[in-house]
């Protein structure tokens, strides 16, 4: 393994951790629609790890598999969000529903940042792959910050 491809493996792990450490008790106590929105969350964060194993084997298929499923959540991910659902456990923001025009904004840059994982993946260039991963995970983690307590 080239040290150019280290460096990344690292800095893609260490991202992953950032979003490990907030949801080791994030469940505990959701019902409803609060459990739904966090199990597909959940699951949203085992395809990013598993994307990030893809790009360590160098497999574009499962890059691609993976990403797809991101892109339909990416197209349902509103629906999990009504309003008043922000009680706790929640870590959804109130901003969510204060600046709907800015979440939807956010929901559309993760849609069309997997639209260009998807399609990068498909080229199969490794370094365009691995960039276009990254800017997926900036969209998760500009809207974590955002709109999440």
């Amino acid at each position: 393994m080239n040290i150019k491809k280290l460096f990344i493996y690292l800095n893609l792990l260490l991202f992953m951790n950032i979003f490990s450490l907030s949801q080791l008790y994030a469940h505990e106590g959701a019902t409803g629609i609060i459990k739904e929105r966090m199990d597909k969350f959940k699951m949203s964060k085992s395809l990013m790890k598993k994307i990030n194993k893809g790009l360590q084997n160098d497999d574009f298929v499962i890059i691609e598999k993976s990403t797809q499923t991101l892109l339909n959540w990416s197209k349902e991910m509103s629906n999990y969000f009504p309003e008043g659902s922000d009680t706790p456990p929640s870590e959804a923001s109130s901003d969510i529903w204060l600046d709907p025009e800015g979440f939807k904004i956010a929901i559309k840059n993760f849609e069309l940042a997997s639209l260009e994982l998807i399609a990068q993946s498909q080229n199969k260039d490794f370094d365009m792959t691995v960039n276009s991963f990254r800017n997926l995970a900036k969209t998760c983690k500009g809207c974590h910050q955002k709109f999440r307590n």
